[in-house]
């Protein structure tokens, strides 16, 4: 690492604390009007925009490639072209200066600083903009240790970096080098290229002190910049330390930059249920200050953290646009040689080949930022659900996107265009009324001319595990495969009579196509109507991409795995349907599931449903009272192997050892339904963390008490300020979908618990449907009761809890959205309870009870 020349570095100090350094007027390419809107200079059009955080050049990212062998220039041109098929035209990052500075606030010309040189670079040839953050204040490890860094950062950490008099002069000494310091791949400062529109000038800030404080550290480091004679709007972030905001609107900045994790951060699982509630609304306290209205917004970071549904993001998009943001960045797109193992942020996924859905929906997400207008309105949840050319629906774990021109989806669809012959863009997942594929990757149709379109065809990507559990390079959780699928196109401009030319390096597969339908293996392909003459250059440009580019990791799927996708209960005497999915290099030839119980035994082959997923039908006979236990065995004609333990051999071979099967528990229609078990359903709660709340063992054999040991009733941070409340959520939708038509049929809902120090304690049970309703159960709880029998009808309409809590932490509790639909008993999925504080505690004795079960009966 080489610090700037010290004769260039007495320069340029005494240009920051004095002088100004001439600029071309015309190198900003962007304002910020006096009504807070972000404008292009050339034309005073509002300023649109949406894409990703992506950290390659820095940290954990970087030494990964390192130390796999990983050119990083190589792996950031492969994600860059993710970026151009994802409609992404904004890159963001908060720029790790303990890297690329030392203690007095020195640039440091070093691999770290030239790769973002690099990295900019090539994002601009795909059109891509800028939203800059040059101080990030976290140390370089995460999720590994710090490592000892040379800059100020290092050496003051955040807290002091934000009041220690040194630390503040080294930040003005780096920020006025970092926007002078020319790239050398663009031939531009930062300060003067156009194609920046922003910078915030710093991730995260947590500031103690007054307002007055606080507004003169900003406008200390802001002078630094404009020092350098930058014109391009500055920005900060004012979703931290919010208690501060006037400190914020009273800087000179000319915007405000926002952050929204709507389901918590770090849960070391994924999290399931229907969170659309959570993103109806990006709520802003202090929205309606004259001086906030007259600020720019922009989204620095979001993420549905830990959830891993793909329908959400349109409608983040869309509660953002309501609120008035410009542009948004998502964090964090994975890198594609890390995206298997998922160590650089657990919480996130993101990732073109190894996350399509997801992927896709941010796709549409960004169609919505570009598309609808600023101060929208489209109601509440759920009527929101649909707006515009967007739709998100939870059940179906689906977002699209239908107008005139552009048909994008992220799951199956039945919804289709109405009128396909103007379409000229189409990227989807599964299958749809105008294609239909049983690969597992994402596909993209470009219309090129008439009668000629580009297709692209992604390899099958594969979840081997939870992306989103404790991470471990040793621990691969997804892999892509190639192999060969079959597709069907619908097009008018195609008809069913086209030809299909492999066109991307190294491709020679072959195919033929009958009535629109072929096989097909992932790459590029061109697609010709019959009787078009069109000459097609495969190395032609179209839009930000050449024709015949293909950008997809090599195949790394080395293993063979079945993931279970069916109940393990179900109702005695009813039909019930074992569904699985094998995932493994080679499909094989058969899939036999070997059933036995208590009415003998049997052998069924398991039919082939696509997409790597088979059935089979138990038979009526194995449905009565009782277990039955069952091996699925995968025949590859000269080996077999037999899952859940993945061992060769079949399950009755004498030397077959590993004989734990699965198991199927049939219940007569009249028994209670276990909703949530404190002993086996702990590791599943999602409830703010806090030390006196804890499962601790029961007497009975197997059974477990939730412990609540409190002082006083929790406080949290909400839209109200402190509240004392505490809620816990457990997603019970999964374990009860067997016997889900049953539970219309259940009378009570009990409860099983007590007090534990005299006092009465007053709780809220909630019910919560797939559709967002709640329905409300108020209890107090005894210290001579354990057992309390509530009658299920008598529900009165609940108030949905935004548990995992949000960040900002300024969201409020529950959110603002009223039951829509009747009750429903095979929709419910999720329970909630909540303990709110009461005047009738006394304060000398806490509150203190316990909960063990609750079920419905």
């Amino acid at each position: 690492m080489h610090p700037i020349p010290k004769f260039i570095l007495t320069i340029l100090l005494s240009l920051s604390f004095g002088l100004v350094v001439s600029q071309n007027s015309t190198t900003h390419s962007t304002y910020v009007d006096d009504k807070g809107v972000i404008r292009w200079t050339l034309d005073d059009s509002e300023v649109h925009g949406f894409g990703i955080n992506y950290s390659t050049p820095f940290a954990h990212a970087y030494r990964m490639a390192s130390r796999l062998g990983v050119s990083h220039r190589d792996a950031m041109r492969d994600d860059i072209y993710h970026f151009a098929r994802l409609d992404f035209n904004l890159y963001r990052v908060h720029v790790w200066d303990t890297e690329i500075s030392d203690t007095l606030g020195n640039l440091l010309q070093n691999d770290h600083l030239d790769l973002f040189d690099y990295a900019v670079f090539e994002m601009k040839k795909r059109g891509m903009k800028f939203v800059i953050t040059p101080i990030a204040y976290w140390g370089n490890g995460w999720p590994e240790p710090d490592s000892k860094t040379p800059g100020f950062s290092y050496k003051y950490g955040k807290a002091g970096c934000l009041t220690h008099p040194e630390a503040i002069k080294a930040q003005e000494n780096y920020l006025f080098q970092f926007l002078s310091h020319v790239n050398p791949y663009t031939g531009l400062s930062y300060k003067d290229d156009p194609d920046v529109i922003a910078f915030e000038v710093s991730n995260e800030p947590h500031h103690p002190g007054t307002v007055e404080e606080v507004t003169a550290f900003i406008n200390r480091l802001v002078a630094a910049m404009r020092n350098t004679g930058s014109q391009t709007p500055i920005f900060y972030n004012v979703t931290h330390s919010t208690h501060l905001y006037r400190a914020y609107l009273e800087a000179d900045v000319q915007g405000g930059t926002f952050q929204w994790y709507p389901t918590g951060l770090v849960a070391n699982r994924q999290i399931n249920g229907n969170f659309l509630p959570h993103v109806s609304e990006y709520y802003i306290p202090f929205a309606n200050d004259p001086d906030f209205k007259n600020m720019a917004k922009l989204v620095y970071e979001f993420d549905a953290a830990d959830a891993g549904g793909n329908y959400i993001y349109p409608a983040m998009a869309r509660s953002f646009r309501e609120a008035g943001m410009q542009v948004a960045t998502h964090f964090d797109y994975d890198a594609m040689f890390l995206a298997p193992y998922n160590t650089n942020y657990g919480t996130h996924y993101m990732s073109l080949p190894y996350a399509p859905q997801k992927a896709l929906s941010l796709k549409i997400s960004s169609a919505v930022f570009h598309e609808i207008p600023r101060f929208s309105d489209y109601g509440g949840f759920p009527t929101n659900n649909t707006f515009e050319n967007f739709r998100v629906d939870y059940e179906n774990n689906l977002a699209e996107l239908i107008s005139d021109s552009r048909f994008f989806y992220s799951n199956h669809t039945r919804s289709a265009p109405q009128n396909s012959s103007e379409l000229q863009e189409i990227a989807g997942y599964g299958n749809s009324p105008l294609v239909q594929y049983d690969g597992k990757g994402a596909y993209f149709l470009d219309k090129i001319d008439d009668g000629v379109w580009r297709l692209e065809v992604m390899p099958d990507a594969h979840w081997l595990g939870d992306p989103y559990a404790r991470v471990s390079p040793d621990r691969q959780v997804a892999a892509v495969h190639y192999t060969n699928r079959h597709m069907r196109i619908d097009l008018p401009d195609l008809g069913s009579d086209f030809s299909n030319r492999a066109i991307n390096k190294g491709n020679a597969y072959q195919t033929s196509v009958q009535d629109g339908a072929f096989d097909i293996m992932p790459g590029i392909y061109i697609l010709q109507a019959a009787g078009s003459r069109k000459q097609i250059n495969p190395e032609m440009t179209y839009k930000n991409i050449r024709l015949n580019e293909f950008v997809a990791p090599e195949a790394n799927l080395n293993v063979t795995l079945v993931k279970k996708m069916s109940s393990d209960e179900f109702i005695a005497g009813k039909p019930a349907t074992i569904r699985f999915e094998v995932i493994c290099p080679q499909r094989p030839a058969r899939v036999m599931v070997s059933m036995f119980g208590e009415s003998g035994s049997r052998q069924l082959e398991a039919q082939y449903k696509g997409a790597d997923i088979y059935e089979v039908v138990v038979p009526e006979y194995a449905t009565g009272h009782g277990m039955l236990n069952y091996f699925i065995i995968l025949d590859f004609g000269d080996y077999q192997k037999t899952f859940p333990a993945g061992d060769r051999g079949m399950p009755f071979d004498w030397d077959f050892y590993n004989r734990k099967p699965y198991t199927i528990q049939f219940f007569p229609a009249s028994e209670p339904i276990s909703l949530w078990c404190a002993h086996n359903d702990r590791d599943e709660i999602m409830m703010p963390w806090n030390r006196q709340i804890n499962t601790r063992p029961a007497f009975e054999k197997g059974k477990a008490n939730l412990f609540y040991d409190l002082d006083q009733v929790p406080y949290s941070q909400d839209s109200s300020g402190r509240t004392h409340i505490h809620t816990f959520k457990y997603f019970f939708g999964s374990q009860v979908k067997g016997r889900a038509e049953e539970l219309n049929h259940k009378e009570y809902l009990v409860v099983r618990g007590r007090s534990l120090n005299g006092e009465n304690v007053k709780l809220d049970i909630s019910l919560t449907d797939k559709s967002g309703n709640v329905f409300s159960y108020p209890l107090t709880l005894n210290g001579e009761d354990e057992i309390y029998k509530i009658p299920i009808s008598s529900h009165s309409d609940g108030q949905f809890a935004m548990i995992p809590r949000p960040y900002p932490e300024f969201k409020p509790w529950y959110a603002g959205i009223v039951n829509h639909d009747t009750f429903s008993g095979e929709d419910l999925e999720t329970l909630q309870v909540t303990l709110k504080d009461d005047e009738s505690y006394d304060e000398d004795k806490g509150v203190r009870f316990y909960l063990k079960e609750i079920w419905v009966e």
